[in-house]
């Protein structure tokens, strides 16, 4: 059954066009149905009705993690959300109690149960999140959603430079043009938002990179035991003299999505018997004695991932009217830390916000506006990632001055975290993006974790 949309007599248009059914295309689809008489999906991919992997979506075979945060600001936009998810077969886990980590040269981390409904986060497979965000976003009867149309241009408006009108190819070849009062561009590489820049003769965003030169492989597997009953296993690497690194965590009906990362020469096999014999040469036994009798269900899938990229969109000051990129379109995080796609559903919340405000010209302050509050978003989870790809001296891209400073500052933070409850508290709520990185400034923190690296020295 369709849903209605509410009634609406203040719509800012006719027509709002989303380029990409992924995460963030399908949350701001939801956003703008409430704004807009008709809102179109246009992907090249003609979307699955099951929950498996489309060529469209690079690591749509690998592990993905809908963190705390993300979960809340998808509830928000999508009420029950969380509940669909864990009855079609997500696992819900509890950040504070149900995952392992092992930190080379740190205590073990408490385990403290801090499941709020609200605050758990989800382990699932990225088509299940899909299908079921994609479910959603169908049964709003001001919504197409239309597969196999593969996009060629965004359309100028002759004299002001705005995007107006988009034009593409179908999947029987047809040619199309269709005018749309706003086009969101979630299509994910941003190269649709960064020709029409370079078509209108706008200067195209600064850009911030770091090269890490990532390599991981993932297989789904069942018959996994991991000790004392954690739920997820994450053995991060002996830095910087190590690279290897896994990932374990339950998918749905019973299965373990298995991941081994490594960067630079040490690729992970591809072959069942030698992926073992990696996973058995990661610093800590955890994921290796989970999986040594486990059944691979799947081929083991290879990915690269050469760089973190971050669009600073907002600097560009004439942003053309009716054009709006979100998510991987504007930053690109390393897969490892989990953050994309709840940041793209923070922005969507975001988008929400500022749709719903009262203005007689909303559309020609919307870009502005988003894209400056989009980089207050992407701060926080970006500084999570950064700072650790430092560590490794082939890691490219321009370094914090303060670099040692904050490696220093985050290993005796994870010190204090190990045998401090409500710091360890603190430390996830922020990894999962509930709380800002600012409340580990807290001069009590700060001070502890002073204690902690001059107690360090002193040994």
């Amino acid at each position: 059954m369709r849903q209605e949309t509410a009634s609406k007599s203040d719509y800012l248009g006719e027509r709002a066009i989303v380029v990409g059914g992924g995460i963030a295309g399908l949350s701001a689809a939801r956003v703008l149905s409430d704004r807009f008489r008709q809102v179109v999906i246009l992907d090249r991919d003609e979307l699955p009705d099951s929950a498996t992997p489309r060529s469209g979506v690079p690591q749509g075979k690998h592990p993905h993690g809908l963190l705390a945060g993300g979960l809340k600001a998808l509830e928000r936009l999508f009420p029950g959300f969380g509940n669909e998810l864990i009855q079609a077969g997500a696992v819900p886990v509890d950040r504070g109690f149900d995952v392992l980590y092992a930190v080379a040269g740190q205590d073990p981390w408490p385990r403290i149960k801090l499941d709020e409904p609200t605050y758990c986060f989800l382990n699932l497979t990225r088509p299940l999140l899909e299908l079921t965000l994609c479910n959603h976003v169908a049964r709003l009867t001001n919504v197409n959603v239309r597969g196999g149309c593969r996009i060629l241009n965004i359309i100028a408006e002759a004299g002001t430079g705005a995007a107006t009108d988009i034009c593409f190819r179908t999947s029987e070849g047809k040619l199309e043009t269709l005018h749309a009062d706003l086009i969101i561009d979630a299509s994910g590489n941003g190269s649709l938002t960064l020709e029409f820049l370079k078509a209108t003769r706008r200067r195209l965003p600064e850009e911030t990179s770091i090269g890490v030169n990532m390599h991981y492989a993932s297989a789904l597997v069942e018959d996994v035991v991991i000790k004392d009953d954690y739920k997820v296993a994450y053995t991060l690497p002996d830095a910087p003299e190590d690279t290897r690194g896994g990932l374990l965590m339950p998918g749905e009906n019973g299965t373990y999505q298995l991941v081994l990362i490594s960067r630079g020469e040490h690729t992970p096999p591809i072959r069942e018997s030698e992926f073992r014999s990696f996973a058995r040469m990661l610093w800590t036994p955890t994921i290796y004695n989970a999986i040594k009798h486990a059944k691979f269900l799947t081929g083991i899938t290879p990915a690269t991932f050469s760089h973190s990229k971050w669009r600073h969109f907002a600097q560009i000051s004439d942003f053309p009217r009716g054009l709006l990129p979100i998510g991987d379109a504007i930053c690109r995080f390393n897969p490892v830390y989990g953050q994309g796609m709840s940041t793209a559903a923070r922005e969507a919340g975001l988008l929400f916000e500022l749709l719903g405000r009262s203005s007689d010209d909303l559309l020609s302050t919307l870009a502005a506006d988003f894209l400056t509050k989009t980089e207050d978003i992407i701060a926080d989870p970006w500084a999570m990632s950064a700072v650790p790809d430092f560590i490794y001296p082939d890691t490219t891209g321009v370094r914090p001055k303060n670099l040692e400073e904050l490696l220093n500052f985050q290993k005796g933070l994870g010190q204090l975290a190990a045998r401090d409850a409500d710091v360890f508290e603190k430390l996830t709520d922020v990894r999962h993006l509930l709380l800002p990185l600012s409340v580990l400034d807290d001069s009590s923190i700060v001070s502890r974790v002073e204690k902690e690296l001059a107690s360090e020295l002193s040994l």
